[in-house]
């Protein structure tokens, strides 16, 4: 079979390099006939180990067939149309191939040359401690508790992979970690954890593992354990020296693909150097196909996670979290109390909010709820029950806040993106077409949407209806006309002061944002003429009016307009005696700010190290940390060149209302909320809050410049520049999004899939 398969793979390189040599003239004669008949032969071989089992060569031969299929439809593409890019691609697609099966797959090559002796090891003649073969399952059970450990003596064998057949006693049973311990001739004693592996559920690859040793090995312990409490197990047989299959991975293939091919036009393209304002068309289309992808990834992200049941099981729910179920249940009966009476025990605490004394004394309570003068209430906002209300009362379930989390992810994505491409549009068409899709990308990519989808709870699903609200109503302000020397379009206004007050009531964080919006529908009254009042009314009824329930809503359940009841929640911390000190606000500044990324060869690869900043003092840190907002997007390093840009703005007003915009918008702002968050510590879902803004801030600053420059070797540097920052940015949030969502404790199969795709060398 080897020699099937290097004999394909020869056929392959040969038929796509005729092709990339004719992507510019005609192929003719007998060359033409065995290049595609060759190609023919590849997708045919393709199709049939699609249906057939090839055994360790289980789709290479479809990898094969599907590059050997792009180059002859680029060879047909480009007959016609001439383009320097998708020649390279051509180039990038046959590297790729040859990449992902040879060099990304060096497991599988260990054992082709050399004296290595297939041989199945008896379970029932290995020596045993704390364990032994169970003729009643047929092998050796593995549990939690302890760990099982069985050795073979006088092997004699030149050992370079290790196979286990593991079947996984309980559905619920996610991993068990191998450990083999074995001598070589170089010493007499055990090398331990020669192999420190993880068998994995529903993951066969995890079953084998290389071996590197010195000559023969004579003794060999294997050593099992379950990871998790529920983790069980039964090895079923060992095997040394069986071939590795190979693990061909056609995603790990088209993400080099598209971003070589991205990264190269970015740089030599005529197109992507083309202007926005000449290459409309074309910006339109890739812009929607990069927030289509976006969107794509936000829902597959989602559904991964989805509980055992099916998709629309989720929308028969009969019970619900605090907003989907306890708010709407609480509504629905008219009053702002939750339904649910607090405890006696509770009623009776001299100090409710004491944390360590509910636990101690056994205090029978609602973690996370507002507790006020004998009542449970709910902080988190309620605009989203203009969604769940409705539904309840319609279908008699509860809305699914996994499922809302995507719905509000989604419109913001789409939304945030017609925001950017507003922007660019009324402002900035000048600027070339590669810096405004990796700038799109990049923007999508680190707006911080992406750790409320990776873990949809109720938590999220409010920071992600907030975000679908702001980008709507950020939308309609920038397209209202409202920086324009004519009048505003009034409907626009209404809508953003509409969506900016539900933005609040769904987030009480983004009312910073707020102020900003009516301090700019203030210094834009002048310009409304005689439709003065009716701007004023558009501008400020709906936000006031939803400002005044607010308030009223506040002040209803906590006596205070401005009490918004974090104060009160049952939680780690009792926020009612809370001392503010500045360690505590450089903290968050640090890390969600400016905590580097740190690269390394093993899981997770791309990492974010947390720091306290040496603080003697309690902070509360949620599970999973991403890079500061500055090393994941490093475009907003631009913000350095602000007061540059500013100067080349001739007219002093609109540089004082430009510098006012992006400042409050993108800087203090972001600033504020960032510090804010000192009381209740950090969590990477915050990010959302902020970070779009931030980026979209720092675009304008390097697009301004760009387009008052008249330097055309400075517009390409800058427009390669952004293309490399546009990968960067996919790569490091792409890895720590993907991390963050699969944890490897909780989600050890999605673990073991990045793992693969980037480790393939272990």
């Amino acid at each position: 079979m080897w020699f099937i398969f290097f004999a394909a793979l020869f056929l392959l390189t040969a038929c796509s390099v005729i092709y990339i040599r004719h992507f510019r003239r005609e192929l003719t004669g007998n060359k033409k006939l065995f290049t595609f008949g060759m190609t023919t032969v590849l997708v045919l071989t393709g199709i049939a180990d699609l249906i057939m089992n090839f055994g360790e060569f289980k789709n290479t031969f479809v990898v094969m067939g599907a590059a050997a299929a792009l180059e002859f439809a680029l060879y047909m593409h480009l007959r016609k149309n001439s383009s320097r890019t998708l020649v390279f691609m051509g180039k990038a697609i046959l590297a790729a191939a040859l990449l992902e099966l040879t060099y990304f797959q060096f497991p599988s090559y260990r054992i082709m040359t050399g004296d290595y002796e297939h041989t199945v090891l008896s379970l029932t003649d290995a020596e045993y401690e704390n364990g032994g073969y169970d003729s009643s399952v047929e092998g050796v059970p593995v549990n939690f508790d302890t760990e099982v450990s069985f050795a073979y003596h006088d092997l004699n064998k030149k050992i370079g992979t290790v196979h286990v057949d593991v079947e996984f006693a309980d559905e619920k049973a996610r991993q068990v970690s191998f450990f083999a311990d074995m001598t070589e001739e170089t010493g007499y004693y055990y090398r331990l954890k020669i192999i420190d592996s993880t068998l994995i559920a529903d993951s066969v690859q995890s079953q084998d593992a290389m071996v590197q040793l010195a000559g023969l090995t004579s003794d060999a312990r294997f050593r099992f354990s379950g990871i998790g409490e529920k983790d069980s197990c039964i090895i079923k047989g060992i095997e040394l020296n069986k071939p590795i299959p190979f693990d061909v991975m056609p995603i790990r293939m088209t993400i080099i693909i598209i971003l070589a091919t991205f990264l190269y036009a970015c740089i030599f393209s005529a197109v992507m150097n083309c202007a926005y304002e000449k290459n409309r068309y074309f910006c339109r289309v890739a812009s929607t196909w990069i927030t289509i992808l976006a969107v794509c990834v936000g829902i597959i992200l989602v559904l991964q996670q989805i509980p055992r049941g099916g998709f629309m099981d989720r929308f028969r729910l009969t019970q619900g979290d605090q907003i989907t179920e306890e708010l709407v249940l609480a509504f629905e009966n008219g009053q702002f109390s939750l339904l649910e009476e607090p405890s006696e025990e509770l009623l009776a605490m001299e100090n409710p909010y004491d944390n360590g004394s509910r636990f101690y004394d056994d205090v029978d309570y609602l973690w996370d709820h507002v507790f006020y003068e004998g009542k449970y209430y709910s902080y988190y906002g309620i605009a989203p029950l203009l969604l769940f209300l409705p539904y309840h009362l319609i279908t008699g379930y509860f809305f699914p806040e996994d499922i809302a989390s995507m719905l509000f992810a989604s419109g913001g994505i789409i939304l945030l993106s017609m925001l950017y491409s507003a922007i660019v549009k009324k402002w900035f068409s000048k600027i070339s077409t590669g810096a405004y899709l990796s700038g799109l990308a990049m923007l999508l990519a680190g707006c911080g949407i992406w750790y409320s989808i990776g873990r949809p709870l109720f938590y999220e699903m409010s920071i992600s209806a907030g975000f679908l609200c702001f980008t709507a109503a950020a939308y309609f302000f920038i397209t209202s006309g409202i920086f324009e020397k004519e009048k505003a379009n009034l409907p626009r206004i209404f809508l953003s002061s509409l969506l900016m007050g539900l933005s609040v009531m769904c987030r009480p964080t983004l009312a910073v944002y707020a102020v900003c919006g009516c301090l700019f529908y203030i210094m834009n009254t002048k310009k409304q003429g005689k439709g003065i009042a009716k701007y004023l009314a558009c501008a400020f009824i709906p936000i006031c009016a939803l400002g005044l329930f607010q308030m009223y809503y506040n002040y209803a359940r906590f006596g205070s307009v401005f009490e918004f009841g974090i104060k009160y929640s049952l939680t780690i911390n009792d926020f009612t005696r809370t001392e503010f000190h500045f360690h505590n606000m450089f903290i968050g500044i640090y890390n969600f700010l400016f905590a580097p990324p740190a690269f390394i060869p093993d899981y997770p690869f791309v990492s974010a190290p947390f720091s306290f900043l040496g603080l003697n003092s309690y902070y509360f840190k949620d599970e999973g940390t991403i890079s500061g907002l500055i090393f994941l997007v490093l475009p907003i390093f631009g913000y350095f060149l602000g007061g540059r840009a500013l100067k080349r703005i001739p007219d002093k007003k609109n540089r004082i209302s430009a510098a006012v915009v992006i400042g409050l918008v993108g800087i203090i702002m972001p600033f504020v909320i960032v510090c804010s968050v000192w009381e209740s510590g950090y969590s990477a879902r915050y990010m959302a809050d902020f970070s779009w803004q931030v980026i979209i801030g720092a675009f304008m600053v390097l697009f301004l410049l760009y387009t008052k420059s008249e330097n055309i070797q400075k517009k390409r540097v800058f427009t390669a520049v952004m293309g490399i920052c546009c990968v960067y940015t996919l790569v490091v949030v792409g890895i720590e999004a993907y991390v963050f969502s699969f944890p490897v404790d909780t989600c050890p199969r999605y673990a073991d899939i990045l793992n693969r795709m980037i480790a393939f060398y272990k």
